[in-house]
């Protein structure tokens, strides 16, 4: 036995032998035998002329076995999972799931489900009419034009149920503030008659639209801006001036419009039952189709009080300087007073706040007609004294005793 051990051949023998074991132990150990699943999605191969599909077609799951190594190197797309349509008809319809390539090493387990369900369609073909819809405004004294779209029709292709959702074929152009032309390269927007877009499927020819809008300049001129004030100001109040900045504003529209405008007003601005002046920025009335190089003025009104007459009746009357012994009677003893004034100043006067009176100094017993003098309170100015002149009665008084005077004395000098 160690004689046949000692020969060259058979210790070669035995050591690939011993070797292949332990390949075998660590390909075993290393690399095992696995299952794994993959989501293929099969292509779609000889589909019918006039057919078109409706919806994506679902991954299939697909089993396969064999070493670890192998398995996770091979993706789903190296298995070539197809369809064959070539049969198909319209309609949702299953159809079996086909692998052309199974990497030599790995073995098919399941294909589950077998089938793939494919849902196709006829094909359709719409033409509609392309709606241009302008945002925005060309900046102040300048015009748009009529817009020029090309081509002025979409063709639709797709799906004939998608292509029935189609309602408008809608492009958008933004012209905010523009001095000049506006040239621009638009998408289409396909919507459905409730204005949402319908964009899955649908082929749109062509998909970019040719738009010219025209942008030119307007004539124009300078017009006074009329404030407009309503209502009243509270009572013994008044509007005594109306201020705008700017005073003149400058219009632009055609021209055949602005020669019938002469001047524009503002919005109104309310005084009802104010006391102080009042400022605000106002919207300038234009009328339509003629813009102003600005939207809004500011208006102001001021207010002051008004000058006022008032009449009081019964202010009593004082006497003033009487002589040392002397009565005196007075005719009337009380006199109405016609003061004038600021409404604030002159509105709260009572009789009671007025001083009037007959000044009586150097004068002896007798009958007299006096003018009658009145204090007053600042800034009120005495309007009429009715009467202006009373009858004065000085007497000397009885021996038996003093009587009570009729009027009030005052010897204020």
């Amino acid at each position: 036995m160690d004689r046949w051990l000692q020969k060259d051949p058979v210790v070669r023998v035995v050591a690939l032998f011993l070797a292949l074991l332990m390949w075998l132990f660590v390909v075993n150990e290393q690399n095992p035998q696995e299952t794994r699943s993959l989501l293929v999605t099969p292509e779609l191969r000889n589909l019918p002329p006039g057919l078109v599909l409706l919806d994506e077609v679902k991954p299939v799951p697909v089993r396969l076995r064999g070493r670890r190594n192998e398995l996770y190197a091979t993706g789903a797309a190296e298995l070539g999972a197809y369809v064959d349509l070539g049969e198909a008809s319209e309609g949702e319809n299953a159809y079996p799931v086909r692998l052309t390539n199974i990497p030599p090493d790995l073995q098919l387990v399941q294909i589950s489900p077998t089938e793939a369900v494919v849902n196709l369609e006829s094909i359709a073909q719409q033409q509609i009419p392309v709606e241009l819809m302008l945002r925005g405004t060309a900046t102040i004294g300048y015009t748009v034009g009529t817009p020029v779209i090309s081509p002025v029709h979409v063709l639709l292709e797709g799906p004939r149920s998608r292509v029935r959702l189609a309602n408008r074929a809608v492009i958008r152009v933004d012209v905010e503030g523009a001095k000049d032309n506006v040239r621009v390269s638009v998408p289409v927007q396909i919507l459905d008659n409730k204005g949402s877009p319908v964009t899955e499927g649908l082929r749109i020819k062509p998909e970019v639209i040719e738009v010219t809008v025209p942008v030119s300049r307007l004539p124009a001129k300078m017009v006074p801006v009329q404030p407009q004030i309503v209502g009243e100001p509270a009572e013994g109040y008044k509007v005594s001036q109306v201020l705008v900045d700017p005073e003149r504003i400058a219009i632009s529209g055609r021209a055949e419009m602005l020669a019938e405008i002469q001047s524009v007003s503002t919005l109104p601005l309310d005084v009802s039952g104010s006391t102080e002046t009042k400022s605000a920025d106002l919207r300038v009335a234009l009328p339509q189709d003629v813009r102003a190089e600005v939207e809004r003025v500011r208006v102001t009104a001021v207010l002051e009080p008004r000058t006022v007459q008032r009449s009081l009746d019964n202010v009593e009357l004082k006497v003033r300087n009487l002589g040392e012994n002397l009565a005196v009677e007075l005719d009337p003893k009380r006199v109405q007073v016609t003061i004038s004034g600021l409404y604030p100043v002159v509105n709260p006067i009572t009789p009671a706040d007025l001083v009037a009176y007959v000044n009586l100094k150097d004068l002896a017993a007798g009958e007299y007609e006096i003018s009658v003098t009145l204090n007053l309170p600042d800034d009120v100015r005495a309007v009429a004294i009715e009467p202006s002149m009373v009858k004065v009665s000085i007497n000397n008084p009885e021996p038996e005793g003093e009587e009570d005077k009729p009027a009030s004395s005052d010897n204020k000098p």
